[in-house]
């Protein structure tokens, strides 16, 4: 569960993607729609290396009512999202899940029961990869789910606006915008609390 602003001024936020499913996209496509909702300060922190195509990834968002005067590595986020659930059988990302206190949106269209994760924290799931080949979002033959996770993102945690996600989208990409915009509603409409 996010803190409320009055206790807690700023929410992190961690993103598991792999490489070429653009997670470091989607941390600071969030970061500009949470700024354009008039957060005081964001911070996207992409932690990137000799990563190639489908190894993890790890991207870190800040969303601040204060100044942001620190630069580090989320290490207790408010959110996690989960752009393949096949993550979530490496101890890496699970152990950097919290225990409780924590929102997990995870790209799937239901998870098995025996998933590794506590039951204190709230978790979540859209149908991401379904929603991008429904609509061609795919690069080479991949589906694209930097996009619809910013809308599931918005139906669990009720902290960016869709119509800051859109106007961040119609910014970005003027030629795809529609199937994007669609995504994002989908994703909304289609995320889905499991506990």
């Amino acid at each position: 569960m996010i803190m409320e602003k009055t206790k807690r001024p700023y929410t992190e936020v961690t993103f598991f993607s792999r490489g070429g499913q653009g997670g470091i996209t989607s941390c600071q496509l969030l970061a500009e729609a949470a700024f354009g909702d008039g957060y005081k300060d964001v911070m996207a922190v992409p932690q990137i290396g000799a990563e190639r195509r489908g190894a993890p990834i790890r991207a870190f968002l800040i969303i601040s009512d204060d100044k942001i005067r620190t630069i580090a590595a989320v290490t207790n986020p408010d959110v996690v999202l989960v752009f393949d659930e096949a993550m979530l059988k490496l101890p890496l990302i699970i152990n950097a899940i919290p225990k409780k206190n924590c929102k997990v949106i995870v790209n799937a269209e239901s998870l098995n029961e025996d998933i590794n994760l506590s039951k204190k924290i709230e978790l979540y799931t859209f149908p991401g990869t379904s929603i991008a080949m429904e609509l061609d979002l795919t690069l080479e033959g991949f589906p694209l789910v930097n996009v619809p996770i910013l809308g599931a993102f918005a139906s669990a945690t009720n902290l960016v606006s869709m119509d800051s996600i859109g106007a961040v989208l119609k910014n970005k990409w003027k030629s795809k915008v529609e199937k994007n915009i669609e995504s994002i509603k989908l994703a909304y409409k289609k995320t889905v609390r499991v506990y």
